[in-house]
Protein backbone atom coordinates (compact mmCIF):
# COMPACT_ATOMS: atom_id res chain seq x y z
CA UNK A 1 0.00 0.00 0.00
CA UNK A 2 2.48 2.57 0.78
CA UNK A 3 6.29 2.77 0.52
CA UNK A 4 9.15 5.54 -0.87
CA UNK A 5 11.31 3.79 -3.29
CA UNK A 6 11.94 -0.41 -3.62
CA UNK A 7 14.51 -0.25 -1.16
CA UNK A 8 12.21 1.17 1.79
CA UNK A 9 10.94 -1.07 4.67
CA UNK A 10 7.51 -1.32 2.99
CA UNK A 11 8.12 -2.45 -0.36
CA UNK A 12 10.92 -4.77 1.11
CA UNK A 13 8.07 -6.38 3.29
CA UNK A 14 5.92 -6.63 0.47
CA UNK A 15 8.36 -8.07 -2.26
CA UNK A 16 10.12 -10.30 0.36
CA UNK A 17 7.11 -11.93 1.35
CA UNK A 18 6.13 -12.64 -2.58
CA UNK A 19 9.71 -14.06 -2.92
CA UNK A 20 9.00 -16.22 -0.01
CA UNK A 21 6.04 -17.17 -1.93
CA UNK A 22 7.69 -17.99 -5.30
CA UNK A 23 10.52 -20.08 -3.40
CA UNK A 24 7.79 -22.41 -1.53
CA UNK A 25 5.56 -22.31 -5.21
CA UNK A 26 9.13 -23.30 -6.78
CA UNK A 27 10.15 -26.05 -4.49
CA UNK A 28 6.58 -27.46 -4.74
CA UNK A 29 7.12 -27.78 -8.33
CA UNK A 30 10.17 -29.05 -8.18
CA UNK A 31 9.93 -31.68 -5.91
CA UNK A 32 6.52 -33.25 -7.10
CA UNK A 33 8.02 -33.11 -11.16
CA UNK A 34 4.25 -31.61 -11.81
CA UNK A 35 3.10 -32.59 -15.14
CA UNK A 36 2.84 -29.40 -16.88
CA UNK A 37 -0.82 -28.10 -17.34
CA UNK A 38 -1.95 -27.30 -21.54
CA UNK A 39 -2.47 -24.11 -20.57
CA UNK A 40 0.87 -23.81 -18.96
CA UNK A 41 2.64 -24.20 -22.56
CA UNK A 42 1.43 -20.43 -23.32
CA UNK A 43 3.85 -18.67 -21.12
CA UNK A 44 6.70 -20.44 -23.52
CA UNK A 45 6.16 -18.05 -26.07
CA UNK A 46 7.25 -15.08 -23.95
CA UNK A 47 10.60 -16.04 -23.78
CA UNK A 48 11.01 -14.41 -27.20
CA UNK A 49 9.17 -11.50 -26.10
CA UNK A 50 11.81 -11.47 -23.41
CA UNK A 51 15.09 -11.78 -26.07
CA UNK A 52 13.70 -9.46 -28.43
CA UNK A 53 13.45 -6.47 -25.65
CA UNK A 54 16.12 -7.50 -24.20
CA UNK A 55 18.38 -6.98 -27.37
CA UNK A 56 16.44 -3.41 -27.74
CA UNK A 57 17.11 -2.22 -24.51
CA UNK A 58 20.77 -3.43 -24.46
CA UNK A 59 21.25 -1.97 -28.27
CA UNK A 60 19.78 1.15 -27.00
CA UNK A 61 21.77 0.91 -23.79
CA UNK A 62 25.14 0.74 -25.45
CA UNK A 63 24.08 3.27 -28.03
CA UNK A 64 23.89 6.07 -25.62
CA UNK A 65 26.60 4.34 -22.95
CA UNK A 66 24.40 4.54 -20.55
CA UNK A 67 22.75 1.81 -18.03
CA UNK A 68 20.10 2.19 -15.41
CA UNK A 69 19.00 -0.20 -12.79
CA UNK A 70 15.49 0.30 -13.71
CA UNK A 71 15.95 -1.77 -17.01
CA UNK A 72 16.49 -4.47 -14.67
CA UNK A 73 13.73 -3.51 -12.17
CA UNK A 74 11.86 -3.14 -15.26
CA UNK A 75 12.27 -6.77 -16.58
CA UNK A 76 11.46 -8.22 -12.98
CA UNK A 77 8.15 -6.52 -12.32
CA UNK A 78 6.89 -8.01 -15.92
CA UNK A 79 8.43 -11.27 -14.89
CA UNK A 80 7.73 -12.35 -11.81
CA UNK A 81 4.07 -12.33 -12.25
CA UNK A 82 4.14 -14.91 -15.13
CA UNK A 83 6.78 -16.66 -13.13
CA UNK A 84 4.51 -16.80 -10.16
CA UNK A 85 0.83 -17.91 -11.76
CA UNK A 86 2.78 -20.53 -13.86
CA UNK A 87 3.55 -22.08 -10.82
CA UNK A 88 -0.04 -21.25 -8.92
CA UNK A 89 -1.46 -22.87 -12.60
CA UNK A 90 0.47 -26.06 -11.93
CA UNK A 91 1.34 -26.71 -8.45
CA UNK A 92 -3.08 -25.78 -6.95
CA UNK A 93 -6.07 -27.20 -8.39
CA UNK A 94 -8.80 -25.28 -9.93
CA UNK A 95 -10.97 -25.61 -6.52
CA UNK A 96 -7.68 -24.39 -4.46
CA UNK A 97 -7.22 -21.35 -7.12
CA UNK A 98 -11.17 -20.48 -7.26
CA UNK A 99 -11.13 -20.38 -2.77
CA UNK A 100 -8.10 -18.49 -3.08
CA UNK A 101 -9.51 -15.72 -5.44
CA UNK A 102 -13.19 -15.24 -3.07
CA UNK A 103 -10.37 -14.41 -0.30
CA UNK A 104 -8.09 -11.75 -2.16
CA UNK A 105 -11.38 -10.49 -3.51
CA UNK A 106 -12.76 -9.39 -0.63
CA UNK A 107 -9.19 -8.87 1.30
CA UNK A 108 -8.67 -6.22 -1.77
CA UNK A 109 -12.14 -4.70 -1.22
CA UNK A 110 -11.59 -4.17 2.19
CA UNK A 111 -8.03 -2.89 1.95
CA UNK A 112 -8.83 -0.75 -0.83
CA UNK A 113 -11.98 1.25 2.03
CA UNK A 114 -9.02 1.24 4.56
CA UNK A 115 -7.69 3.49 1.64
CA UNK A 116 -10.02 6.14 0.63
CA UNK A 117 -11.15 6.57 4.41
CA UNK A 118 -14.38 7.25 3.36
CA UNK A 119 -17.76 6.07 5.43
CA UNK A 120 -20.38 4.18 4.01
CA UNK A 121 -22.96 7.50 3.36
CA UNK A 122 -19.61 8.94 1.71
CA UNK A 123 -19.16 6.26 -0.73
CA UNK A 124 -23.04 5.92 -1.41
CA UNK A 125 -22.96 9.66 -2.60
CA UNK A 126 -19.72 9.39 -4.56
CA UNK A 127 -21.11 6.31 -6.43
CA UNK A 128 -24.44 8.08 -7.08
CA UNK A 129 -22.52 11.10 -8.44
CA UNK A 130 -19.87 9.75 -10.43
CA UNK A 131 -19.64 11.22 -14.03
CA UNK A 132 -17.43 9.90 -16.59
CA UNK A 133 -17.83 12.59 -18.78
CA UNK A 134 -15.95 14.71 -16.07
CA UNK A 135 -12.44 14.13 -15.74
CA UNK A 136 -11.85 15.63 -12.31
CA UNK A 137 -10.73 12.50 -10.29
CA UNK A 138 -13.60 11.34 -7.94
CA UNK A 139 -12.62 10.62 -4.38
CA UNK A 140 -13.10 6.61 -5.04
CA UNK A 141 -10.59 7.05 -7.56
CA UNK A 142 -7.67 4.64 -7.49
CA UNK A 143 -4.66 3.32 -9.58
CA UNK A 144 -3.41 0.96 -6.92
CA UNK A 145 -6.61 -1.42 -7.21
CA UNK A 146 -8.02 -0.72 -10.62
CA UNK A 147 -6.35 -3.31 -12.36
CA UNK A 148 -6.52 -5.85 -9.48
CA UNK A 149 -10.31 -4.93 -9.54
CA UNK A 150 -10.29 -5.53 -13.11
CA UNK A 151 -8.55 -9.35 -12.86
CA UNK A 152 -11.12 -10.49 -10.06
CA UNK A 153 -14.27 -8.64 -12.49
CA UNK A 154 -13.00 -10.76 -15.48
CA UNK A 155 -12.62 -14.22 -13.35
CA UNK A 156 -15.64 -14.24 -11.90
CA UNK A 157 -17.56 -12.75 -14.67
CA UNK A 158 -16.44 -15.76 -16.71
CA UNK A 159 -17.74 -18.56 -14.37
CA UNK A 160 -21.68 -18.98 -14.42
CA UNK A 161 -21.42 -19.42 -10.16
CA UNK A 162 -20.28 -16.91 -7.51
CA UNK A 163 -22.74 -14.43 -8.12
CA UNK A 164 -22.42 -12.42 -5.35
CA UNK A 165 -18.30 -12.25 -6.03
CA UNK A 166 -19.49 -11.60 -9.66
CA UNK A 167 -21.71 -8.49 -8.27
CA UNK A 168 -19.29 -7.52 -5.53
CA UNK A 169 -16.24 -7.49 -8.34
CA UNK A 170 -18.10 -5.46 -11.07
CA UNK A 171 -18.68 -2.86 -8.19
CA UNK A 172 -15.13 -2.96 -7.35
CA UNK A 173 -14.11 -1.76 -10.81
CA UNK A 174 -16.80 0.92 -10.96
CA UNK A 175 -15.57 2.39 -7.74
CA UNK A 176 -12.22 2.87 -8.54
CA UNK A 177 -13.59 5.24 -11.38
CA UNK A 178 -11.35 4.36 -14.28
CA UNK A 179 -12.77 4.83 -17.56
CA UNK A 180 -11.09 2.43 -19.57
CA UNK A 181 -11.18 -0.30 -16.95
CA UNK A 182 -14.59 0.36 -16.05
CA UNK A 183 -15.85 -0.22 -19.44
CA UNK A 184 -13.24 -3.57 -19.38
CA UNK A 185 -15.11 -4.59 -16.93
CA UNK A 186 -18.65 -4.40 -18.52
CA UNK A 187 -17.84 -5.89 -21.58
CA UNK A 188 -16.27 -8.72 -19.68
CA UNK A 189 -19.14 -9.49 -17.92
CA UNK A 190 -21.89 -9.63 -20.53
CA UNK A 191 -18.86 -11.97 -22.79
CA UNK A 192 -19.20 -13.77 -20.05
CA UNK A 193 -22.95 -14.88 -20.79
CA UNK A 194 -21.99 -15.60 -24.35
CA UNK A 195 -21.41 -18.82 -25.27
CA UNK A 196 -18.62 -17.63 -28.14
CA UNK A 197 -16.82 -16.84 -25.05
CA UNK A 198 -14.76 -20.29 -25.38
CA UNK A 199 -14.15 -19.75 -28.92
CA UNK A 200 -10.23 -20.43 -29.84
CA UNK A 201 -8.79 -17.22 -31.61
CA UNK A 202 -7.32 -18.39 -35.31
CA UNK A 203 -4.08 -16.71 -36.55
CA UNK A 204 -5.82 -14.64 -38.67
CA UNK A 205 -8.06 -12.70 -35.97
CA UNK A 206 -4.23 -13.13 -34.04
CA UNK A 207 -2.87 -10.70 -36.85
CA UNK A 208 -5.77 -8.52 -37.56
CA UNK A 209 -6.21 -7.62 -33.47
CA UNK A 210 -2.39 -7.00 -33.25
CA UNK A 211 -2.34 -4.75 -36.43
CA UNK A 212 -5.37 -2.68 -35.23
CA UNK A 213 -3.94 -1.90 -31.88
CA UNK A 214 -0.27 -1.23 -33.07
CA UNK A 215 -1.72 1.23 -35.52
CA UNK A 216 -3.88 2.99 -33.06
CA UNK A 217 -0.84 2.85 -30.91
CA UNK A 218 1.24 4.71 -33.47
CA UNK A 219 -1.52 6.99 -34.21
CA UNK A 220 -2.33 7.85 -30.38
CA UNK A 221 1.26 8.62 -30.28
CA UNK A 222 1.24 10.95 -33.02
CA UNK A 223 -1.74 12.38 -31.82
CA UNK A 224 -0.28 13.65 -28.56
CA UNK A 225 2.89 15.31 -29.70
CA UNK A 226 3.11 18.89 -28.60
CA UNK A 227 2.73 19.81 -31.69
CA UNK A 228 0.18 17.73 -32.89
CA UNK A 229 -1.91 17.86 -30.17
CA UNK A 230 -4.20 21.14 -30.44
CA UNK A 231 -4.95 20.69 -34.32
CA UNK A 232 -6.16 17.31 -33.77
CA UNK A 233 -8.31 18.07 -31.21
CA UNK A 234 -9.92 20.19 -32.90
CA UNK A 235 -10.63 17.86 -35.85
CA UNK A 236 -12.01 15.53 -33.64
CA UNK A 237 -13.93 18.02 -31.87
CA UNK A 238 -12.71 16.54 -28.13
CA UNK A 239 -9.29 17.88 -26.19
CA UNK A 240 -7.15 14.90 -25.86
CA UNK A 241 -5.25 16.72 -23.40
CA UNK A 242 -8.69 16.42 -20.94
CA UNK A 243 -9.41 13.11 -21.87
CA UNK A 244 -6.12 11.70 -21.00
CA UNK A 245 -6.49 13.34 -17.59
CA UNK A 246 -3.76 15.63 -18.50
CA UNK A 247 -1.03 12.72 -18.86
CA UNK A 248 0.08 14.08 -22.37
CA UNK A 249 1.52 17.33 -20.12
CA UNK A 250 3.80 15.01 -19.32
CA UNK A 251 5.49 13.85 -22.75
CA UNK A 252 5.48 17.58 -23.92
CA UNK A 253 7.86 17.78 -20.67
CA UNK A 254 10.33 15.11 -21.73
CA UNK A 255 10.40 16.39 -25.76
CA UNK A 256 11.74 20.09 -23.97
CA UNK A 257 14.48 17.84 -22.45
CA UNK A 258 17.52 16.32 -24.48
CA UNK A 259 16.45 12.92 -23.25
CA UNK A 260 17.62 9.53 -25.43
CA UNK A 261 16.42 6.08 -24.41
CA UNK A 262 18.95 3.91 -22.86
CA UNK A 263 17.00 1.10 -22.88
CA UNK A 264 13.46 -0.27 -21.01
CA UNK A 265 12.40 2.07 -18.04
CA UNK A 266 14.65 4.52 -18.92
CA UNK A 267 12.19 7.32 -19.76
CA UNK A 268 10.75 6.66 -15.65
CA UNK A 269 14.64 6.36 -14.42
CA UNK A 270 15.07 9.95 -16.45
CA UNK A 271 11.63 11.43 -15.17
CA UNK A 272 11.61 10.27 -11.75
CA UNK A 273 15.09 11.96 -11.19
CA UNK A 274 13.97 15.49 -12.83
CA UNK A 275 10.26 15.60 -12.01
CA UNK A 276 9.19 12.67 -9.20
CA UNK A 277 6.62 11.37 -12.05
CA UNK A 278 6.47 8.99 -15.15
CA UNK A 279 4.42 9.16 -18.39
CA UNK A 280 1.61 7.06 -17.03
CA UNK A 281 1.16 5.40 -20.66
CA UNK A 282 3.00 2.17 -21.00
CA UNK A 283 2.93 1.78 -25.15
CA UNK A 284 4.21 5.20 -25.58
CA UNK A 285 6.78 4.47 -22.74
CA UNK A 286 7.69 2.02 -24.88
CA UNK A 287 7.89 3.51 -28.12
CA UNK A 288 10.11 5.79 -26.87
CA UNK A 289 12.04 3.03 -25.38
CA UNK A 290 12.56 0.59 -27.21
CA UNK A 291 10.89 1.81 -30.62
CA UNK A 292 8.00 0.75 -32.86
CA UNK A 293 9.26 -2.67 -33.00
CA UNK A 294 9.51 -3.19 -29.32
CA UNK A 295 5.46 -1.95 -29.44
CA UNK A 296 4.85 -4.79 -31.94
CA UNK A 297 6.43 -7.57 -30.35
CA UNK A 298 4.76 -6.63 -26.85
CA UNK A 299 1.45 -6.54 -27.97
CA UNK A 300 1.29 -9.55 -30.49
CA UNK A 301 3.27 -11.79 -27.43
CA UNK A 302 0.63 -11.00 -25.05
CA UNK A 303 -2.06 -11.61 -27.84
CA UNK A 304 -0.40 -14.47 -28.27
CA UNK A 305 -0.23 -15.59 -25.16
CA UNK A 306 -4.23 -15.73 -24.63
CA UNK A 307 -5.18 -17.00 -27.62
CA UNK A 308 -6.55 -20.30 -26.91
CA UNK A 309 -9.86 -18.65 -25.82
CA UNK A 310 -11.96 -16.00 -27.06
CA UNK A 311 -13.08 -14.51 -23.24
CA UNK A 312 -8.98 -14.36 -22.07
CA UNK A 313 -8.16 -12.69 -25.46
CA UNK A 314 -10.67 -9.96 -25.05
CA UNK A 315 -9.78 -9.57 -21.53
CA UNK A 316 -5.85 -9.01 -23.18
CA UNK A 317 -6.87 -6.87 -25.88
CA UNK A 318 -8.94 -4.64 -23.63
CA UNK A 319 -5.76 -4.22 -21.37
CA UNK A 320 -3.68 -3.49 -24.00
CA UNK A 321 -5.94 -0.62 -24.74
CA UNK A 322 -5.79 0.57 -21.20
CA UNK A 323 -2.37 0.56 -21.56
CA UNK A 324 -2.05 2.97 -24.81
CA UNK A 325 -4.58 5.36 -22.79
CA UNK A 326 -2.91 4.61 -19.29
CA UNK A 327 0.03 2.84 -17.38
CA UNK A 328 -0.51 -0.66 -15.31
CA UNK A 329 1.75 -2.94 -17.32
CA UNK A 330 4.60 -2.93 -14.13
CA UNK A 331 2.10 -3.45 -11.66
CA UNK A 332 3.21 -6.45 -10.63
CA UNK A 333 0.79 -7.78 -7.70
CA UNK A 334 -1.71 -6.66 -10.14
CA UNK A 335 -0.78 -8.79 -13.27
CA UNK A 336 -0.42 -11.79 -10.49
CA UNK A 337 -4.13 -11.68 -10.14
CA UNK A 338 -4.71 -10.86 -13.96
CA UNK A 339 -2.49 -14.01 -14.95
CA UNK A 340 -3.71 -16.89 -12.45
CA UNK A 341 -7.20 -15.77 -13.60
CA UNK A 342 -6.46 -15.82 -17.48
CA UNK A 343 -4.78 -18.97 -17.36
CA UNK A 344 -7.53 -20.39 -14.86
CA UNK A 345 -10.05 -19.31 -17.53
CA UNK A 346 -7.89 -20.95 -20.53
CA UNK A 347 -7.33 -24.05 -18.60
CA UNK A 348 -10.83 -24.33 -16.89
CA UNK A 349 -13.38 -23.43 -19.59
CA UNK A 350 -15.98 -24.95 -17.63
CA UNK A 351 -15.00 -24.96 -13.63
CA UNK A 352 -15.51 -27.62 -11.77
Amino acid sequence: MGGSGIFSIDSILKYGILFICISVEGYIFLKNGNERRETSENYNNFKYYFIIITFLSLFASFKQVHFSFRTVQSFIFIFIPMLYSYLILNNWTFRQINFSMKIALFLSVIEYLFSIRMGFSQIISSLASINYNNTNASPLESSTFALLSLGFAAYFGYYKKNFLCKIVSLLFVIMTFKRVITLSGCILVILGILKIKNLRVNRFFLIVSTITLVSFSLIYYYSIQPQNILEISEKIGFSIRDFSTNRTDRLAWLSMTDFKSYGLGSTTDFMYKLWGVDLEMDIVQLILEVGAFGVIVFIYFYLRFSKSNLYAFSFMALLLLNSILSSGMMSTFSWIIILIAMSTIMEYKEGM
